[in-house]
């Protein structure tokens, strides 16, 4: 019989086989579809209205399937504040921001993604859709620093799911440091807070989505 770990790895291939192959359908969009009018906010400072552009096919997916589609083309689209898409990682991925990052994830996610970011936490089972896999979603072309930290910023209620938005929370540099501790694979954390041995493999990183082209007329 499949572990609740073996049978969550492969609900997650699966997934991100079903969204990649719609995300191929559904990129295809105006040039307008992140218009936005007047000077854009500060970061985390004004609130983002998605659902500008819908993807198609969404009637075979999953709830979990249907709101990182969603989510994504939000991203690809630019459908999100401009400070989100042009902000730069000044923390980095150094040592002391992993080490810091660690703790920080096990006070604010492990519960609902787990401690190997399996999406196996303790609140996992009750929650639908059920928690990302960060682990997998941290190593995909779509997890740039940008859109890691709209989606920590801003959480999921827009999209349907339970993740709480942390951009009241905590810092910029505390969710920078977030991120760093999940591009080293979420290594083990000790007690003291210092991180061991990795549990997974670096993931890919990417720059952030370019602007749509013009339309001509």
């Amino acid at each position: 019989m499949l572990s609740h770990r073996d049978r969550l790895r492969g609900s997650a291939l699966r997934s991100w086989t079903t969204i990649v192959a719609a995300l191929l359908l559904a990129l295809p969009v105006g040039a307008g579809a992140f218009a936005q009018q007047g000077q854009q906010p500060a970061w985390g400072a004004s609130p983002w209205e998605p659902g500008k552009s819908k993807p198609r096919n969404l009637d075979n997916l999953t709830p979990g399937e249907r709101q990182r589609l969603l989510r994504h083309q939000a991203f690809m689209n630019r459908e999100v504040p401009e400070g989100y898409l042009a902000i730069t990682n000044e923390v980095g991925y150094t040592t002391r921001a992993i080490a810091a990052g660690g703790p920080l994830y096990l006070a604010h996610c492990q519960q609902c993604h787990g401690a190997s970011g399996l999406g196996n936490g303790e609140l996992a089972m009750s929650l639908t859709p059920s928690p990302a896999l960060l682990a997998y979603l941290v190593q995909q072309p779509i997890a740039v620093d940008q859109y890691l930290l709209w989606t920590i910023s801003e959480g999921g209620q827009a999209f349907g799911t339970a993740m709480p938005a942390f951009k009241n929370v905590l810092s910029q540099d505390q969710i920078w440091e977030i991120v760093a501790y999940l591009r080293a694979g979420l290594p083990v954390v000790e007690p003291e807070g210092g991180p061991t041995e990795p549990r997974g493999a670096p993931p890919v990183t990417s720059e952030p989505p370019p602007p749509p082209a013009a339309s001509g007329k």
